[in-house]
């Protein structure tokens, strides 16, 4: 690579955000940072790996892919922790979600997101990962889950069941995709899109999810239910 080249990405790493403000599910009062889906999540399963939101709609767009491959260069580099922290504080950040698309895809990566998080005490991180399924991601996600700031989320399904061992703190979310299923001891409810319009009774379930015209107007930001 030629120094001018050099010199250009590393220019672009310098101006380019890393933290994006709301979209539609979150609405516009949550940042997030993203990274491309599947490649960066060791502990998916079959189940998650066919129902992912990311692998299709605005995810396909070429702008939205160079993004999150950009995304996923810097949270290699050494000084993505300072780069996050110093985002969060310029831009005020009050909530923010790691991976709208993408996870925890190493220790290395996941102890980035541990120093954030104790470094903006005062923010209110929250996050969903199948990588509690990495034996040595799982005991970082635990040490997350003991922080006042953080809110922690084992997404599961049928193909992961519950896990045997669940930290203090950590909160269980399901992933339905069978109109038959019954999952148990869980915090909160997703659905893929073919069950929603059924209508079940329960306070588990994602309020955003539901099958009424009211549903269209919940987003995380006003919801709260899983950041607080």
């Amino acid at each position: 690579m030629g120094l001018y080249a050099s010199g250009v990405m590393q220019m672009t790493a310098c101006v380019r955000g890393l933290l994006l403000q709301g979209n539609q599910k979150l609405g516009s009062s949550i940042h997030h940072f993203d990274l491309p889906a599947v490649v960066t999540c060791p502990g998916r399963s079959p189940v998650c790996e066919s129902a992912c939101y990311c692998r299709r709609g605005r995810y396909l767009f070429k702008p939205v892919k160079d993004r999150l491959a950009w995304n996923y260069d810097q949270s290699q580099r050494d000084d993505f922790v300072k780069r996050v922290i110093a985002e969060v504080r310029s831009k005020g950040v009050i909530v923010l979600r790691a991976h709208c698309s993408g996870d925890l895809y190493s220790k290395a990566y996941a102890e980035k997101w541990l120093a954030i998080m104790r470094a903006c005490p005062k923010v209110r991180f929250y996050l969903y990962t199948r990588s509690h399924r990495i034996d040595d991601i799982a005991p970082v996600l635990a040490e997350m889950a003991q922080l006042r700031q953080a809110r922690i989320w084992y997404s599961i399904d049928g193909d992961t069941g519950v896990p045997a061992s669940i930290p203090p703190g950590v909160r269980l979310a399901y992933l339905q995709v069978g109109e038959d299923e019954q999952p148990e001891l869980v915090d909160l409810l997703f659905r893929v899109r073919r069950l929603r319009k059924k209508r079940i009774p329960l306070s588990v379930l994602c309020p955003n999810e539901g099958p009424s015209e009211k549903a269209k107007d919940v987003n995380c930001g006003n919801c709260r239910k899983c950041w607080e």
